[in-house]
């Protein structure tokens, strides 16, 4: 099982530069927001992708090979590099296609 596994991981865009998006666990004491996108890795497979404000939340499935994530959702594969995780952090390198 992986560090960040079975945790819902909110965005935290305020401290972002470049490529990497900054990910911090939901009960992390964030300043107002309109809405955080969301991440939950299901140890089972399962992956949830929360949209920022009412966009709701999509299933789909993910599995890693080293620090490459993928990520399923609705046929779309979406790639993630882990460049840092740790109890109140997860970063990740989010290449645009």
């Amino acid at each position: 099982m992986n560090a960040f596994t079975d945790r819902t991981w909110l965005r935290s865009p305020e401290e972002e530069t470049g490529d990497v998006r900054v990910y911090r666990p939901a009960d992390h004491p964030f300043p107002p927001a309109r809405g955080r996108e969301g991440l939950t890795f299901h140890s089972d497979g399962r992956f949830d992708y929360q949209a920022p404000g009412r966009g709701g939340t999509e299933t789909g499935t993910w599995h890693d090979s080293g620090d490459e994530v993928r990520a399923d959702i609705a046929g779309q594969v979406i790639r993630l590099y882990v460049t840092e995780v740790g109890d109140d952090v997860l970063r990740l390198r989010w290449p645009h296609p």
